[in-house]
């Protein structure tokens, strides 16, 4: 054979493997490409060899849950990136007294719509509920629920909390209609169309100042991410999804099918309206906003910030060199800004084998801890603005930049003051079955909530779970 044909044959092999590894790639469900957690064995210890407890929370890329209970259940899987394909799935997306509705309690069918003011795509959903009311009538009943978690507007939840008011006074649906109108909204617009429907402003407006509503509201953008509602709006007929696209023309058939089923529900479960819907979804599928078991970190000698007795304690488990993490830091100060009696943000250690620079990244920042909280977490945040240059030099340099002693510095890095405190952070790490970074524990569930760990997604959480 010619030299030349056998070059032409060994391409032709490579290019038909590479088409078969792609199809069978596909085939097999692997997730897509894209931000995850940075994950591998940490260089202190070896690597853990059981199963995590739970599965890894979302990366850091973009984007929980009926009331929860307090006391997070058994280890559950972090929320899929989208909807299953299965048309029947039906969601346990739970309802409250306290949501925005129209149509009778004793409806046999519920059509529960998750959306948010200031969002394109859901004014433009927004007319599909006269339209439901116009040919279904009595037989339906349609819950509002505020999905502002992540922010799709700089004052979604501002309008959101003013159209919960807005429903105490009855006078949801006038304001729903007037703010749906256009995702164009601000505060002076949600105030004109707040008074213009005949919503008592001042009374309004007082009860959202002092947060009567963002309990509420966070409850609901909770049960969004827990029923995996990522996008806007996402619509569910007796705990069935409408999928894309979203139209009245494809909702009708499956509100339909509902009211067929719905006598043979009734039969089958002995109930009607709120008690009927309750059975119906009792067993659909949830994904658990944070999960168990219950771990127990020690915090001696941990850089904490804020209060060391704090309710709402958030253990963060991190590594220097790891570019998911330093996307959070801004997100976890925010959120112990917003509540600093309230909320501690723990820093753990966990540099990872990949990652050469970060074990002598968290080692100096332990010698810089030796100087006080407060120079730690100005550390912290120089190393994480300056993941590409974590050598030796420019740790020093760095530990000049935030005003340390350097003599001191100098020394407890030499002693290895704080090593200690790496180890058993990770062992730690290990123990709960971390398995990358970075890991996220609110009083000791793993934090399973809205993508890239959002100061919203952190409040929410902390509110449902915790009572903040």
């Amino acid at each position: 054979m010619k030299k030349e044909q056998i070059i032409l044959a060994l391409i032709a092999v490579f290019i038909g493997g590479y088409i078969v590894g792609r199809v069978s790639y596909k085939g097999s469900g692997a997730p897509a490409a894209g931000p995850t957690q940075t994950a591998l064995a940490p260089t202190s210890v070896e690597s853990p060899t059981a199963a995590p407890t739970s599965a890894p929370a979302p990366a850091p890329t973009s984007g929980p849950a009926a009331a929860p209970s307090p006391s997070p259940s058994a280890a559950a899987p972090s929320q899929p990136p989208s909807a299953p394909a299965d048309p029947n799935q039906i969601w346990h997306a739970t309802i409250h007294d306290d949501d925005a509705k129209r149509g009778p309690d004793s409806a046999l069918v519920k059509i529960v719509l998750f959306s948010s003011f200031g969002n394109q795509e859901s004014v433009d959903f927004a007319p599909a509920i006269d339209n439901i009311v116009k040919d279904f009538g009595d037989k339906v009943q349609i819950r509002y629920k505020h999905k502002v978690v992540p922010v799709p507007h700089p004052d979604a939840l501002f309008a959101a909390e003013i159209a919960a008011a807005a429903n105490t006074q009855g006078k949801f649906w006038p304001l729903f209609d007037k703010l749906m109108k256009s995702s164009s909204i601000s505060p002076s617009q949600i105030e004109s169309a707040a008074k213009e429907v005949g919503v008592n402003w001042a009374k309004a407006k007082q009860e959202v100042d002092a947060g009567k509503y963002r309990t509420q509201v966070y409850r609901d953008s909770l049960l969004a991410s827990e029923v995996a509602a990522n996008t806007y709006p996402n619509i569910m007929v007796n705990g069935v999804r409408l999928s894309a696209p979203k139209t009245y023309d494809r909702l009708k058939p499956i509100i339909e099918e509902q009211i067929k089923k719905a006598p043979d529900y009734a039969k089958q479960y002995g109930k009607k309206g709120n008690e009927l819907y309750a059975d119906i979804i009792k067993g659909g599928k949830s994904f658990e906003q944070m999960a168990g078991p219950k771990q127990t970190f020690d915090l001696s000698n941990s850089p904490i910030l804020g209060k060391p007795n704090a309710k709402i304690q958030v253990v963060v488990f991190e590594d220097f060199q790891c570019p998911f993490c330093s996307k959070i830091g801004p997100n976890m100060h925010e959120f112990q800004k917003k509540f600093p009696n309230d909320v501690a943000i723990v820093y753990k250690h966990m540099p990872l084998d990949i990652h050469d620079k970060a074990q002598g990244a968290s080692e100096a920042s332990m010698a810089i801890l030796q100087q006080g909280q407060d120079k730690f977490w100005a550390y912290h945040d120089v190393l994480f603005n300056n993941q590409q240059s974590l050598d030796q030099d420019s740790l020093t340099k760095y530990a000049e930049q935030i005003g340390a002693d350097m003599g001191k510095f100098k020394k407890d890095l030499e002693t290895g003051a704080g090593k200690s405190v790496i180890g058993r952070d990770v062992q730690e790490a290990q123990k709960a079955g971390v398995s990358g970074t970075p890991a996220v524990y609110v009083n000791g569930f793993k934090y399973q909530g809205p993508r890239g760990y959002p100061p919203e997604g952190l409040e929410a959480v902390a509110r449902a779970y915790y009572g903040l």
